[in-house]
């Protein structure tokens, strides 16, 4: 698959340079370890156009398990424990219909059907538009595809944000999960160790709202001009291929490892991702993306933003999340857990010894927290014989 070009564009001081990206690499690693799959495309109601993998299934399955990735990641993270180790490998082996997602964010999706993936409108959403409009019509798509009411979701880091933003939002989307596996969930991060350098920036951020065009505004390059190794360390903490994605770089043939631009690059990610965790980790709230005063009131009515309804969701919720977490703190996640009261089930697993990267990263999640996703989704797995509809 040839790689597709964009241009250089300068922000933060960094460069976005998406050269040398294998389009269907979820699907190259699934073939590589001797599987099977189909490649779909999902269009957005805003008209992105998302990828999709189905590992094709071999028999009629026992329910239906979709994986989403986390920041600056694509679905192919899900395969880099490999073979036996990695939890997609061991629920398609448990008999279940297993699904990846890529956001709109994903070098694996497709673009926009108006928008070039250089503009700045193109980049213009945070984890709320990959919950609510990516992860919406992926879901959509797949319960349609599959005759299926329910399917299980399975999330690691930002994908959490996303799914929690999607089921307060449209709260019908409830009745969608038969279960919502979170790994390492953001929501309440005022907690971790680089909260300082998040809270610093607000008061001069109050003076130069949020603007689409921020790839070009003067703030931020500025202040990681200033505060350069604190930048590093904060949106490296939140970028999750700082110290490398391991999937690609690592399991990919033909990839040579590119010398990374500076201390941090932007290929496949929106500051307005990033800008939207230092609102949250500075507030201390599970916020609405913060626009400036004037924004804010014309968008919701109201200043500051809305708090998103957390105690709207009431699918079953378990979460798992590390005690050595620096990106997303333990007290956080337990701090979510007590603004879900209306869960149905909610379960929480504190990990001895993981950090954030080790939910993926590392064998000894497998039999961990692996081994308890899988056995929380077939306890709530309804038994129910179907023939799964085949894609053209």
């Amino acid at each position: 698959m040839a790689a597709y070009q964009v241009r250089k564009e300068i922000s933060f001081n960094w460069i976005r340079d998406s050269r040398d990206v294998i389009r269907n690499q979820t699907a190259v690693l699934l073939q590589r370890d001797g599987y099977d799959s189909d490649r779909m495309q999902v269009r957005t109601d805003d008209g992105y156009l998302l990828t999709v993998y189905q590992m094709l299934p071999k028999k009629s399955r026992l329910g239906v398990v979709l994986f989403h990735h986390g920041i600056r990641q694509s679905s192919d993270m899900w395969m880099f424990l490999g073979p036996k180790r990695s939890l997609a490998y061991q629920l398609y082996e448990a008999g279940y219909d297993v699904w990846f997602s890529n956001s709109r964010a994903s070098p694996e999706s497709e673009g926009h059907e108006r928008l070039d993936r250089d503009s700045d409108h193109y980049w213009d959403f945070s984890f709320h538009e990959i919950g609510v409009e990516d992860l919406s019509a992926v879901i959509d798509y797949i319960l349609a595809a599959t005759d299926r009411k329910t399917l299980h979701f399975v999330g690691y880091s930002e994908a959490g944000s996303a799914i929690l933003a999607l089921l307060s939002e449209l709260p019908g989307y409830n009745q969608k999960m038969a279960s919502v596996e979170l790994i390492a969930p953001p929501a309440f991060m005022q907690y971790g160790q680089f909260a300082w350098i998040a809270r610093m920036v607000q008061p001069i951020r109050a003076l130069f709202p949020w603007s689409v065009y921020y790839t070009r505004d003067a703030l931020p390059t500025q202040i990681c001009t200033l505060f350069r190794n604190e930048c590093c360390l904060l949106f490296g903490q939140m970028n999750d291929r700082s110290a490398g994605n391991g999937t690609r770089a690592e399991r990919s043939p033909g990839i040579p490892n590119r010398p990374r631009a500076g201390c941090f690059d932007l290929e496949d990610i929106s500051l307005k991702q990033l800008e939207h965790y230092r609102q949250i980790i500075a507030s201390g709230r599970f916020q609405q993306f913060d626009y400036g005063y004037a924004v804010n009131l014309h968008r919701y009515k109201r200043n500051p933003p809305p708090d998103y309804c957390l105690w709207d969701i009431t699918a079953r919720i378990a979460l798992h999340y590390g005690n050595k977490d620096k990106t997303v703190d333990w007290r956080g996640v337990e701090q979510l857990a007590r603004k879900l009261p209306k869960a149905m089930e909610l379960q929480k697993t504190l990990y001895k010894g993981f950090s954030h990267r080790d939910f993926y990263r590392s064998p000894k999640t497998q039999t961990t927290v692996y081994a308890n996703i899988l056995k929380s989704i077939k306890r709530h797995t309804i038994a129910r014989n179907y023939q799964p509809k085949m894609s053209a």
